[in-house]
């Protein structure tokens, strides 16, 4: 019996500000390229052309062939699992908004374009705890959504992942970024580089800023000993390669959501007046990998001199934080501290603005780069369940890394690695500054990682 075969056309027209910069500064020009791509999935063929002129327009035309019978109709589950409590939980809220605006804007597109079956937003709060992350996923299961994106904390991906594979459900997290979990072939997506990105760039930054002795303190779960481990090795690394003096303290690990900080904060003091008198303050610098528990640990951190005069550098789990520069005492040891978080950047472009204008008016602050990948999952997988037809994870797997690498959308170009991870950014370098005493997050810098240097918008460190 032949197959009637069904043939989209989706022409996507963006203008582009900077294509593959990554930050709002130093960009260039859009360069001039034609890319043809042909991906074969189960049942289905697509050819991707993308053009970017002169004029920095790029067009975007995806041609499939796909079976129409048992095609998509009605309602079509995808679920968003966020930490709305816990701490993560202003990023949670953040990426929320992102996920609730792609779908309502999918759904006005397939609208427009006659289609038979639209996007059925489902949503649970993981509350940044691993086993309740794991039961909502069963939850979300059993009404029937077999796309997931988010959760954000890798231990939360960690601890749903077995079961995500066992059962098939695709996971697209745009935060998670343990090294431990770029595993090939699994169901697990993440629209952001792994921490082995990320490690180079926070030890480049502390390098630049004059540290050569790092004592790092860290959250105790997947993430938080994947990044320090990374950022340890690349610091270490440039210690040898630049032929520099310099060590790595054992440091402090403490639990994952403490909410009191004194014995930690006391035995840093020790540790960090011990360098400070043996190398002086300017040559010693502390790593925080932590999410919301900077601000207890800040606040504790305060109460003793020597924790005030080195500079402290934080992670992607700090970064943009709305808590953190709301609890004053925090946001000023930030100040005192020149605390720098570092984050994937995102590219500036017409769609960025778009989308992190509409967050800013629906939550007043400015969301962190993450929430740029959430609205990008939701659009990428719309575009590939549109070209299979199909509520099959599967193929919806095989066909996001031909998507993605065709798509600019609010987080700019990019693609996925053999392990289904971001393949590459550059990080930016946010700090909390005080302004007519108001504290607000800025991006201060970027870190390039081609070239693995530093860029100063802002030379915070004099």
């Amino acid at each position: 019996m032949a197959v009637t075969q069904k043939t989209l056309i989706l022409g996507i027209v963006l203008l582009v500000v900077g294509l593959g910069v990554g930050y709002g500064f130093g960009t260039t020009a859009a360069p001039v390229r034609t890319v043809t791509t042909t991906v074969s999935a189960p049942a289905t063929t697509v050819t991707v052309t993308t053009t970017t002129t002169v004029a920095r327009t790029v067009t975007q035309t995806v041609t499939t062939t796909a079976p129409v019978a048992g095609g998509l109709s009605g309602a079509v589950p995808i679920g968003g699992l966020w930490p709305l409590t816990g701490e993560l939980s202003s990023f949670g809220e953040e990426n929320k908004v992102a996920f609730e605006l792609a779908v309502k804007e999918v759904n006005d597109w397939l609208k427009a374009r006659g289609e038979a079956w639209y996007l059925s937003p489902v949503v649970e709060d993981s509350a940044t705890d691993p086993k309740t992350a794991l039961d909502k996923m069963r939850i979300l299961h059993g009404r029937g959504v077999r796309i997931v994106v988010g959760p954000m904390a890798s231990a939360e991906i960690r601890e749903l992942k077995s079961y995500a594979d066992a059962n098939k459900i695709l996971v697209i997290s745009p935060s998670s970024t343990s090294p431990g979990l770029a595993i090939p072939g699994d169901f697990v997506l993440r629209y952001c580089p792994d921490d082995t990105v990320q490690g180079p760039a926070i030890a480049r930054t502390a390098y630049v800023a004059g540290v050569r002795y790092l004592i790092p303190v860290w959250r105790g779960d997947a993430w938080g000993d994947g990044l320090k481990d990374a950022t340890v090795r690349a610091f270490s690394k440039i210690l040898q390669n630049e032929k520099t003096q310099g060590a790595v303290h054992d440091g402090i690990r403490f639990e994952p959501g403490a909410k009191e900080f004194s014995v930690e904060a006391a035995k840093l003091a020790d540790i960090v007046g011990d360098w400070v008198r043996r190398y002086g303050a300017d040559k010693v610098g502390v790593l925080l990998v932590s999410f919301e528990e900077a601000i207890p640990l800040f606040v504790a951190s305060g109460k003793y001199d020597v924790l005030s005069r080195v500079k402290w550098f934080g992670t992607d789990g700090t970064a943009a934080n709305a808590l953190l520069v709301n609890t004053r005492e925090s946001a000023a040891f930030s100040v005192k501290t020149k605390f720098v978080s570092t984050i994937a950047a995102p590219s500036y472009s017409p769609k960025f603005e778009h989308v992190k204008t509409y967050i800013e008016k629906t939550l007043g602050r400015t969301p962190a780069p993450y929430a740029y990948n959430t609205y990008d999952a939701v659009w990428t997988v719309a575009i590939a369940l549109e070209a299979v037809d199909e509520y099959s994870t599967e193929k919806v797997r095989a066909l996001l890394p031909s998507v993605i690498e065709n798509y600019f959308g609010a987080s700019g170009w990019f693609r996925l690695n053999e392990a289904g991870d971001r393949a590459f950014a550059d990080y930016e370098l946010w700090a909390i500054l005080e302004k007519d005493g108001k504290y607000g997050w800025s991006i201060v810098g970027v870190w390039k990682g081609g070239i693995d240097a530093v860029e100063w918008k802002i030379p915070i460190y004099g």
